[in-house]
């Protein structure tokens, strides 16, 4: 039995949401939507005021336990 070694490089341990839109293709309000659904992972915010940032190792982890 041979094994799969898989090697993957995250740039940024976080992403703005509007430049995960850019790299990912999806429109931005798309991108919105979906953090409010749950399907993209962010950073807690400590106020409501902050900006989010997609926590890209956590989104990594979410698609190869789902894969």
């Amino acid at each position: 039995m041979s094994g799969v070694t898989i090697n993957l490089n995250v740039a940024s341990p976080y992403l703005s949401l509007k430049e995960y839109a850019r790299v990912t293709g999806i429109p931005f309000e798309t991108c919105r939507d979906m953090v409010k659904d749950g399907r993209i992972i962010i950073r807690p915010k400590k106020l409501s005021g902050e900006k989010v940032e997609v926590n890209m190792v956590a989104m990594l982890k979410d698609a190869i336990a789902n894969s």
